[in-house]
């Protein structure tokens, strides 16, 4: 924690004393780092998002095109750097597109990582499409670029007419800020209220999601869910260096280096709970997998539960064995408990064991246990319809199909210790 927040103490120490913090007018540098950093970061972002589509996990996403519109935006910071690609006329319209795409990569980002700690998480998965939502960021995202990128004159002036109407000044800079209060005294800088209330909103969201997932890390001790925290943590800080560091000084230079660190963290320790995640739900359902991932050993000791158990088994697999080499026999097999073992997962049963030409499932133990018969006959009856498909799609290939029997019991065991995690 003492390095997560040491920022704060770097920041105050450069704002402390004017001789710490002299301006650094680096731009052909700053937008060599800003845009290749942001469009690497993107890349890795939206690939993550892919990969969250993938294993169907909406959480993941929204922190995943958190990211990815922090990067893209944040491209448009860098490639609207002042006399580097926007010159002349252009030049002077650019510096405010920079200042507002600096702000909005926080924002933006915050507002996706914010969401995915509250119900509107689950509320927005039941009604929205995770695609849709893909789509709809990259369109965003590309649609502010085009504008940001190709008119920053009318960018600067939709700017700038709302920094007005919220009361800041008419001639008002933003790469001014820090330098001091207009004569006339006005303590917002001659920003208006609105750069103020939205900085302490995005502090607000980064402050809240960095305490929702640390109390995951702290609950469970998992290195991924930590670096997810800290994180947000720098993004907080890094809002706040953005805002209060004089433009081309070592504090405004803070938040670029912030926002690195923290993108850095946050796509490796999401990649890792992906991977982790897709390796865990070839055997295990959903809803355990998320238990696992967030941290719940899952540890099931001597306790007595009612569990429904089905068997499944290929008949004639001995005669099946005579008519076909060995390595068509272990194929067809395969096809079919691969069919089999996706309509237990589907249903919130666990595969417990292949039984060679067949495999044992549970279900109940894990979830409400009331539940189970029911879940385990609608495995029963998905599988009815999936190897019936199989069947007619092997016979039109004019190879062999297989029939296959199902039995279940519902009734009390005793669980015996078994750690998942």
């Amino acid at each position: 924690m003492v390095i997560a927040l040491s920022p704060t103490a770097l920041l105050w120490w450069l704002l402390a004393d004017p001789a710490h913090n002299q301006p650094w007018v680096i731009k052909l540098e700053h937008f060599v780092i800003t845009s290749n950093v942001s469009i690497v970061a993107a890349f890795v972002g939206f690939l993550v998002a892919r990969a969250a589509l993938g294993v169907a996990h909406f959480r993941t996403l929204l922190v995943a095109l958190g990211f990815a519109s922090m990067a893209g935006i944040f491209a448009v910071h860098g490639l609207s750097t002042p006399d580097v690609l926007q010159q002349g006329n252009r030049a002077a319209a650019a510096s405010l597109v920079v200042a507002v795409s600096g702000q909005l990569s926080l924002a933006v980002a915050a507002l996706f990582f914010a969401i995915r700690y509250t119900a509107l998480a689950d509320w927005l998965e039941r009604r929205l499409e995770a695609g849709a939502l893909t789509l709809a960021t990259v369109v965003a995202l590309a649609g502010y670029a085009t504008v940001a990128l190709g008119w920053p004159a009318t960018f600067t002036g939709i700017a700038h007419w709302i920094l007005v109407q919220t009361g800041a000044q008419p001639g008002y800079d933003p790469s001014t800020y820090g330098y001091g209060a207009p004569a006339a005294g006005d303590v917002t800088g001659g920003a208006g209220w609105l750069p103020f209330a939205l900085v302490g909103l995005v502090v607000a969201l980064y402050l809240f999601a960095t305490i929702a997932q640390l109390r995951d890390f702290i609950r469970t001790g998992l290195p991924l869910q930590g670096a997810l925290g800290f994180a947000y943590l720098f993004l907080a800080q890094a809002q706040v260096s953005q805002f209060l560091g004089p433009v081309w000084t070592p504090s405004w230079w803070e938040y670029h280096g912030l926002m690195l660190i923290s993108v850095t963290l946050a796509l490796g320790a999401l990649f890792l709970e992906l991977d982790r995640r897709r390796g865990l739900e070839r055997f295990l359902p959903p809803v355990v997998v998320e238990r696992v991932i967030q941290g719940d050993p899952l540890r099931l000791e001597g306790e007595r539960q009612t569990v429904t158990i089905l068997f499944t088994d290929l008949r004639d697999s001995t005669a099946l064995a005579e008519k076909l080499s060995p390595e068509q026999t272990v194929a067809t097999v395969n096809a079919y408990l691969r069919v089999m073992a996706r309509c237990v997962l589907d249903a919130g049963g666990i595969v417990d064991k292949f039984t060679g030409d067949g495999l044992m499932a549970t279900f109940g133990a894990i979830s409400d246990p009331t539940d189970g018969a029911h879940a385990a006959a609608r495995a029963a009856l998905t599988m009815r319809t999936a190897i019936a498909k199989l069947n007619a799609e092997r016979a039109a290939r004019g190879e062999l199909v297989v029939a296959f029997g199902i039995g279940m019991h519902t009734g009390d065991v005793i669980l015996r210790r078994r750690a998942l995690g």
